[in-house]
């Protein structure tokens, strides 16, 4: 596995994305080009504001659009069956509990939905037990903009996605780990 399945900043996610664009002409037995359809994201977050801004953001993009919202682990697994989303945006911590526990259910409900774990909970306690319980990826809070949109982008190119630190501190345990004793 190299580095950039894991590291949605490099420039293979860029040129990934610049090849799923329609071309201008369509290929025999194909549909013309034209609209494409937006990627649905479900945007969990129990704080109002930063959920209202992660809905603004997302539906200001060209091939995004929020297909919904949620604030409890509750109300998320209603959503994301009533709104098939293509993609859950996910806080750990919400009103009504920690949704580290509720990844794994949704993978198995859900397995066409990714989930993109966005927090502000410590990347090296966190990051790697939300790849394991089946988070494509995970981006703190404090990123860019330009970074949250740049994860977002990634999972729904079927990437995993951590910042290069975590990236790098997976690779090396994965590579200490294959080593053996």
């Amino acid at each position: 596995m190299s580095s950039s399945e894991f590291n949605g900043n490099s420039v293979d996610s860029i040129s990934d994305a610049r090849k799923t664009q329609p071309s201008a002409q369509a290929a025999p037995n194909k549909p013309a080009p034209g609209p494409r359809p937006k990627a649905c994201i479900l945007v969990v977050e129990d704080n109002q504001f930063v959920r209202e801004g992660l809905v603004r953001l997302i539906n200001r993009q060209p091939d995004l659009i929020c297909c919904g919202e949620a604030d409890t682990i509750a109300a998320t697994s209603q959503a994301v069956a009533t709104q098939r989303p293509d993609l859950v945006l996910l806080d750990l911590r919400l009103k009504d509990g920690e949704s580290l526990g509720m990844i794994n259910s949704l993978k198995e409900q859900f397995p066409d939905t990714a989930v993109l774990v966005l927090s502000q909970g410590d990347e090296l306690l966190f990051a790697e037990k939300a790849l394991r319980a089946g988070a494509r990826g995970y981006v703190m809070k404090q990123e860019s903009v330009e970074e949250i949109l740049a994860a977002i982008r990634a999972v729904l190119l079927g990437r995993i996605y951590t910042s290069r630190d975590i990236a790098g501190r997976l690779l090396g345990k994965l590579f200490s780990s294959s080593l053996g004793p």
